[in-house]
């Protein structure tokens, strides 16, 4: 099946997507202070018949790709295909295969990758056995689960996940809560600020915008669970499609937790400021000394917006 999925996502990139021109190089704020660097996407969408997506990808893989300085990471935060399916898989892994030029890719899956509705191809089950054997026959960041955990210059990056179909919202299992607790204490004793991606927002963050798409019931213990650490916790999250303000709209800080809900790279987002409404939005995060720099890049049209948020830790 492997050795399919990869003649199929070989044959889908040369087709389904031709590079527009030439992409100019971009740069980090500070080059020679920052440490490293790692960029976020959330809400792509992939869909098997939609030219737009598969352009959507392409350019944005290309753009990451002409970075100055090679991001460390690339974090997909969930909803990357529309419906899980074979094709939209095989397309998104061909694009990546073909333009993506960072080391480290950590997949999250979000409702559409794995929750079973009008256009999937299975169940639950048979979304999640999909997810994970594309992200095993692509990636070199192989998985067992779709919660997981790795180190990246010294950082936690923390993938979490829904451990069963929840419709639009998020189950936490137990395993997974306790497995979360083990990876927080190993890294409270790196001294060093965790960044942690979820599809799903907590249900108290954002929730002006769409209460029934957060966490779900476990939320309150999840945020009990992070108000335990010292460390500095970056929470990364999607699903709202909510883009961002320059008040800061879609940014917030409680105690040593900072959310930050990435606008959809795929989708038009449906609040914030007219220049973020856009697709091909993402996130490009900056890590220094003592400080977190996220800029607000489209990704898609090479460019940058005027938005970006300071965080010292």
């Amino acid at each position: 099946m492997s050795v399919l999925y990869k003649i199929l996502a070989v044959l889908l990139a040369v087709f389904v997507f031709s590079p527009s021109g030439e992409v100019v190089s971009h740069t980090p704020l500070a080059e020679e202070e920052m440490l490293f660097s790692f960029t976020v996407l959330s809400d792509g969408h992939m869909e098997g018949n939609s030219a737009d997506k598969h352009t959507l990808y392409g350019e944005g893989f290309r753009d990451m790709a002409s970075a100055e300085v090679q991001s460390r990471a690339l974090v997909m935060v969930g909803d990357n295909t529309m419906n899980g399916q074979v094709i939209e898989n095989a397309i998104l892994y061909g694009l990546l295969r073909k333009y993506n030029t960072i080391d480290t890719v950590l997949m999250a899956v979000g409702n559409h990758d794995i929750c079973p509705g009008k256009h999937n191809q299975g169940d639950y089950a048979d979304l999640r056995e999909r997810f994970i054997r594309f992200n095993n026959t692509f990636l070199e960041n192989q998985i067992d689960e779709l919660y997981y955990a790795r180190v990246i210059e010294g950082c936690y990056f923390i993938v979490l996940a829904s451990d069963d179909d929840a419709g639009v919202a998020q189950y936490i299992s137990p395993e997974q809560f306790g497995w979360l607790e083990g990876v927080l204490q190993e890294a409270e004793n790196s001294g060093k600020p965790v960044f942690l991606f979820s599809h799903w927002p907590l249900n108290h963050v954002f929730s002006e915008v769409w209460q029934e798409g957060h966490v779900g019931e476990q939320s309150d213990d999840l945020h009990t669970l992070l108000q335990k650490y010292d460390n500095r916790i970056f929470f990364f999250t999607g699903h709202l499609h909510m883009g961002i303000f320059e008040d800061g709209y879609g940014v917030a800080e409680e105690g040593n937790i900072t959310y930050i809900n990435i606008p959809s790279f795929g989708s038009e987002n449906t609040d914030g400021d007219a220049d973020v409404q856009n697709t091909g939005m993402g996130l490009q995060t900056e890590v220094y000394a003592d400080e977190v720099v996220v800029r607000v890049r489209n990704f898609a049209a090479h460019e940058w917006t005027k938005y970006e948020y300071k965080f010292t830790y």
